[in-house]
């Protein structure tokens, strides 16, 4: 399962297909009617984290461009990185189009690294869309810092990190804590948005966000002198080089800060382990997916909607935050990325089984 699988950076920057519908697409498409119906979406997180904002930014446009013009229902079902709603979603969803689950970066995790309490089959659900998200890590101001220049001053003090679990959406960020030396006692159960209101409250004094949870929600912590950013994931250019987040640009990538901190550029299995869960956090940061056996014209008509929604100036003025400038991948041209993000190295595999072991007591298989 773990096999060696090359990452499809070219994708990531310039995959013009993942936008284009054809015109038999479209045709298809028209033959679906959703009029009068209620389309259910699992959205397997509690209100306010990172999901559930994509999803509702989503909604009224999909109501706009789904044929039919149908009632959007968001179902809010959380729980054990996002495993309850997953595995719901695999049990109870019919192929009728009228059945959707929004899936994060850690529903991701939580396929990959829990398959023993996992009974859905992600690889065999139909993307309709991915969405490529970075994120960045920012502290409390109390540590002594004003920017991210002061990243080696973290070195040695206690920092509190909250999240969900170790093998979930935040493993990009904790790997990168362990890979700085940072000495970090992490508090897990906690869903995005109850993390940012205790880090506000000082009970945190180190947080993480994807981008658009940053620019929308933290974003007013720093400027209000709460938070202090310090460096971004960071994302992968055309030639699988690591470099700054375009959205947030003034801000150093991990690698560099890596240097910062130990002089030196990143090498070895570690950094490459990291790489690896860096591509899987970002490229399927979130999506939206439609259950297996789905047929192609309800496929098609959500994808011509996804298709007409990013192409709709409306969205792009009042919701396009959510994306933030990232390419957006569309049926079939998500399916490579979905095999990538989902598959390591030997040797990645390797050093993350002993990370999640002899750091958090978490076993993988």
């Amino acid at each position: 399962m773990h096999k060696l699988v090359s990452f499809r950076t070219v994708a990531f920057f310039g995959l013009a297909a993942g936008l284009a519908v054809l015109p038999a697409t479209q045709a298809a498409a028209q033959k679906v009617d959703f009029a009068g119906k209620r389309i259910d979406v699992i959205v397997p997180f509690a209100p306010g984290g990172g999901s559930d904002v994509y999803m509702r930014a989503l909604q009224p446009f999909l109501e706009k461009h789904l044929p039919g013009k149908p009632t959007i229902i968001v179902r809010n079902v959380p729980g054990s990185r996002s495993i309850p709603g997953a595995n719901q979603f695999q049990e109870r969803a019919k192929p009728d189009g009228a059945h959707v689950m929004v899936v994060s970066a850690t529903t991701v995790a939580s396929f990959v690294f829990s398959r023993a309490k996992v009974r859905f089959e992600l690889d065999k659900w139909e993307p309709v869309l991915l969405s490529p998200q970075g994120g960045i890590v920012y502290a409390s101001p109390s540590l002594g810092i004003s920017g991210a220049k002061d990243l080696p001053k973290l070195k040695g003090q206690q920092l509190v990190f909250g999240g969900q679990s170790a093998n979930s959406g935040e493993l990009r960020y904790i790997m990168t804590f362990y890979l700085l030396g940072l000495k970090v006692n992490h508090v897990w159960g906690l869903n995005r948005g109850p993390v940012r209101l205790a880090f506000e409250r000082g009970e945190f004094n180190v947080n993480s966000d994807s981008t658009p949870g940053y620019l929308g929600g933290a974003m007013q912590l720093v400027k209000a002198g709460k938070a202090v950013p310090i460096y971004s994931a960071g994302v992968l250019n055309e030639k699988g080089e690591l470099v700054r987040d375009p959205n947030v640009s003034d801000l150093p990538h991990f690698g560099e800060a890596y240097e910062l901190m130990h002089g030196k550029k990143p090498t070895g299995a570690g950094f490459d382990a990291w790489l690896s869960v860096s591509k899987m956090n970002t490229m399927m940061n979130k999506g939206i997916f439609l259950p297996a056996g789905t047929p192609k014209p309800v496929l098609d008509a959500w994808r011509t909607a996804i298709s007409n929604i990013l192409k709709d100036p409306e969205f792009d003025k009042t919701a396009g935050k959510v994306i933030e400038g990232y390419p957006q991948f569309i049926g079939e041209s998500a399916k490579p990325i979905i095999k990538d993000a989902t598959t390591f190295s030997p040797e990645a595999w390797a050093w993350l089984k002993n990370y999640f072991k002899t750091e958090h007591n978490v076993t993988i298989e």
